[in-house]
């Protein structure tokens, strides 16, 4: 019978002892000498508050050094119109956030290029793909440390290790890949035409047809940008197959962004709000912090994430914010293409 990977779990209220936590997990042993290891993070939306603060990276990055490794920081661009959708403007949000060489001694590099569209082609055997488009800079690291904020996600119900490994490591034409077929459904009556949602779409999907807002499904991509900018519930995802669909998509593009590569993640179980940190506004928590994982399995980490969540909730808080999608997909999916393991070893610090 194969081991459980273990999971290493830091209360909250003893986060002071994060640098014991990267060493009693192992960070160091995933990370050999001269590695460029990627510290793949979110960098957070303009007007945001969600994302990782950049104080946490400084003492990874002294793990790194350690090891005797190069680390860098880094993302990639979003199909959708926002303050990330290239380089330049990307770059610019993350030194505003804090993330700057000169403030945490790490250089920060956009993983996709200036426009999104640098990638690497991954042969992987998936049921979706058998071909993924990871972000060039990711594919040429050595190894990666993957930081990732646990929270619930308008797309599909929760965010953390596997979603940023898979839609965060894909290049601009791979999230398309990843959200096709998705589409808002509309509901006139609700609309006002204040226009908010045809200002949002990265896709220019939307339009007012006869004072009626319509959706030109060839150019929707599926990111849902215009239902997060809707405050009248004029437009919503109809999730069922499309939500399955999504999450075993970025499961897939997860196993592609690992492929021949030593991972080490660490999820942030705390600020943990209803949507992602894509979103640009400032969300108030479902409930009180919970700790910090690290672990070397992807899966696992999420699903002690998530079991943590409940467990200490005594609810399921992200299931109530988002009723109608089951965030298990992505977990039995990505523990089905050979991502990680579902089953776990807890460890207390």
């Amino acid at each position: 019978m194969a081991q459980k990977p273990k999971v290493c779990f830091l209360p909250w209220e003893h986060k002071d002892r994060f640098e014991q936590l990267l060493e009693i997990a192992g960070i160091g042993s995933q990370l050999g000498k001269d590695d460029f290891t990627a510290i793949k993070i979110h960098f957070g939306e303009r007007g945001g508050d969600g994302y990782i603060s950049p104080k946490w990276v400084r003492p990874i990055a002294k793990a790194i050094r350690k090891a005797k490794a190069q680390p860098f920081i880094t993302d990639t661009n979003t199909i959708y119109r926002g303050s990330r959708s290239d380089a330049v403007s990307h770059l610019m949000v993350a030194q505003e956030h804090g993330f700057s060489q000169t403030k945490i001694g790490v250089p920060v590099v956009i993983a996709d290029g200036l426009r999104g569209t640098t990638f690497e082609p991954i042969a992987i055997d998936g049921t979706h793909f058998k071909e993924v488009k990871i972000a060039t800079e990711i594919v040429h690291a050595d190894s990666m440390v993957v930081v990732s904020h646990a929270k619930g996600h308008l797309l599909c119900g929760y965010g953390g290790a596997v979603k940023n490994l898979g839609m965060g490591c894909g290049a601009k034409v791979g999230k398309y890949e990843m959200h096709a077929g998705t589409h808002p459904e509309i509901h006139a009556s609700a609309c006002v035409k204040c226009g908010q949602c045809i200002a949002e779409c990265p896709a220019d999907a939307l339009s007012f047809v006869k004072e009626v807002i319509t959706v030109d499904t060839e150019k929707c991509v599926g990111c849902g940008q215009c239902v997060a900018a809707c405050d009248y519930g004029c437009l919503n995802i109809p999730w069922s197959q499309p939500s399955m669909a999504v999450q075993e998509r970025f499961a897939e593009y997860a196993l592609g962004a690992v492929k021949n590569k030593r991972i080490f993640c660490i999820n942030f179980v705390n600020h943990i709000t209803p949507n992602c940190d894509c979103m640009g506004t400032v969300e108030k928590p479902l409930m009180d912090d919970v700790g910090i994982l690290a672990s070397t399995d992807p899966v696992a980490i999420d699903q002690a994430a998530l079991d943590l969540i409940v467990k200490l909730s005594g609810d399921d808080p992200l299931k109530k914010a988002h009723p109608d999608i089951d965030y298990n997909v992505q977990l039995a999916h990505a523990e089905k293409v050979g991502l990680g393991s579902r089953t776990y070893e807890l460890v207390e610090i």
